[in-house]
């Protein structure tokens, strides 16, 4: 196991070498580091190796995605070790003592932090630096401060909901901030002041990018096309790669959007609107950048590979890696039951039109999966392989849960139904709602987020911030001890710590 002290201390190259050959030329880590960068080009390089850390499978390409997470929230079958890689069946049981969900938290915490220190490092190095140092001067010295930020917190937050108590549990735990780098011997603190530099963090980040992304780079991010790539992309008004598609970076919508999310699991609610609200403005005339995907590519339509798995006009930000379906493929090929999903019956009872059911589930030869993740054809007209990149962070529909949730909590049903209608119709759910009560809303909300947020990565902090026994599937619960929603802090962190 690698011990946080070298992964905080030591940048991580090794994302960069892909970027640019001219980088391999020594193996002394100072004599790269200082060429690294002594070039906007080589700070380009290094905040690309963030987001390709951001990508791989160690976090937001699997374990924080369809992985670990899912698989902790019971998303899937999880009778045996037949239904789910190893690891996973024991994650899926809350066996933390068990050494391949040891590896696994090791690996999200050792990269994690690997991140971390990398943004810190970028940091420093930028904000030493003068404008003019820049291609595309204070524009993009300000992008690369304002994503380093964000990145920052994101990173911390989800470190802090795996492996700190929840808020509404009533316990405290302890990890590290960290704002520096390099940074040999980060000191614990308690989760809200982690919780406090999070949001610190976030709302810079928010602030530096407000320009940015609603300014310099608004023209491009008004469309699909200019803020997610795919093989239809093409865009001639940026003034590089570097700073086109938004959507595949930390930007402006999408820290606004996480804020709201953070708040939300802080227990803060007022300011959990006030940022929803913002998020929300950008599906709104005369803005809209961000629009329900449509009917036409989410229904029961014949042909299966023109399913849009992604929804890639809901999201926010997505990370990106090509890899996707051939780490799939390989993941898979040992078994036919792995990743297959719970009761799904029971989860859309009385919404068996729901599109999330009939459009997107047990879609290929009867296997019983979540067709998100998984490929089916090569076809490069087809949807699947054109969003296949995409790793979705947050989306429209989490934007609208929170709203939701926060009228509700007012007692405010009318104001609730704004938001609730307009969402099932996007998702195809059509039976009404408006005859039920405020508390039955609740309810038929924490159903629709476990819907929305199958296999993405979110269900368990759905229960977990609720202080709420998981949902199985099966129209069970299951009960959850203290201990069982928080992950270990790994032995090679806590083996220095002075008690």
């Amino acid at each position: 196991m690698n011990n946080i002290l070298k992964c905080i201390g030591t940048l991580l190259i090794a994302g960069c070498f892909a970027c640019n050959d001219f980088l391999d030329v020594s193996a002394d880590h100072e004599i790269i580091q200082k060429e690294l960068f002594e070039t906007g080009e080589g700070i380009r390089v290094a905040v690309n190796g963030v987001y390709k850390s951001l990508s791989s499978t160690d976090l937001y390409a699997y374990n924080l995605t369809y992985g670990f997470v899912s698989a902790m929230a019971n998303n899937y079958l999880a009778y045996s070790s037949t239904y789910l890689p190893y690891g996973l069946y024991m994650a899926a049981n809350f066996e933390y003592e068990n050494s391949s969900v040891m590896e696994i938290a090791d690996n999200i915490w050792t990269k994690g932090f690997n991140v971390i220190a990398n943004c810190n490092n970028i940091l420093q190095e930028v904000e030493s630096k003068d404008s003019t140092f820049f291609e595309t001067g204070d524009a993009e010295k300000q992008m690369i401060r304002g994503e380093m930020y964000g990145i920052r917190a994101m990173m911390h937050f989800d470190l802090l909901r795996l492996f700190c108590p929840s808020p509404a549990s009533g316990r405290q735990g302890k990890m590290p901030y960290v704002e520096r780098y390099p940074e040999y011997q980060p000191e614990h603190i308690s989760q809200n002041e982690v919780m406090d530099k999070i949001i610190a963090d976030m709302e810079t980040c928010r602030q530096i990018l407000g320009k940015v992304d609603t300014v310099f780079c608004r023209s491009w991010n008004t469309s699909l096309t200019g803020r997610l790539r795919n093989p239809s992309s093409w865009m001639t008004t940026p003034p590089n790669t570097f700073v086109s598609y938004r959507g595949h970076r930390m930007n402006y919508m999408a820290a606004t959007a996480l804020l709201a999310r953070i708040y939300l699991y802080k227990g803060d609610m007022e300011h959990a609107f006030e940022m929803a609200s913002l998020a929300y403005a950008f599906t709104q005339t005369p803005t809209r950048w961000f629009a329900w995907t449509s009917t036409s590519y989410q229904g029961a339509i014949s042909m299966v590979d023109y399913i849009s798995p992604k929804k890639p006009e809901e999201i926010y930000m997505a990370f990106s890696n090509t890899e996707n379906y051939t780490f799939w493929t390989n993941l898979v090929s040992s078994s036919n039951y792995y990743f297959r999903m719970n009761n799904m019956a029971d989860l859309f009872q009385g919404d068996m039109d729901d599109y999330r059911y009939v459009g997107y589930f047990n879609r290929y030869d009867n296997d019983n999966r979540y067709v998100v993740w998984q490929p089916k054809t090569a076809d490069p007209l087809s949807f699947g392989p054109s969003q296949g990149h995409l790793l979705p962070v947050i989306r429209l529909s989490e934007i609208y849960h929170i709203l939701i949730e926060y009228w509700l909590s007012k007692g405010n049903k009318d104001e609730a139904l704004k938001y609730f209608t307009p969402l099932r119709t996007a998702r195809g759910a059509k039976a009404a709602i408006t005859a039920l009560s405020v508390d039955e809303l609740k309810e038929k909300l924490f159903i629709d987020i476990i819907r929305e947020t199958l296999t993405q990565g979110q269900t368990f902090f759905l229960f977990k911030r609720l202080n709420r026994n998981i949902y199985d599937g099966d129209g069970w619960e299951i009960i959850m001890q203290p201990e069982d929603w928080v992950v270990p802090i790994p032995d090679s962190e806590t083996a220095y710590q002075l008690n």
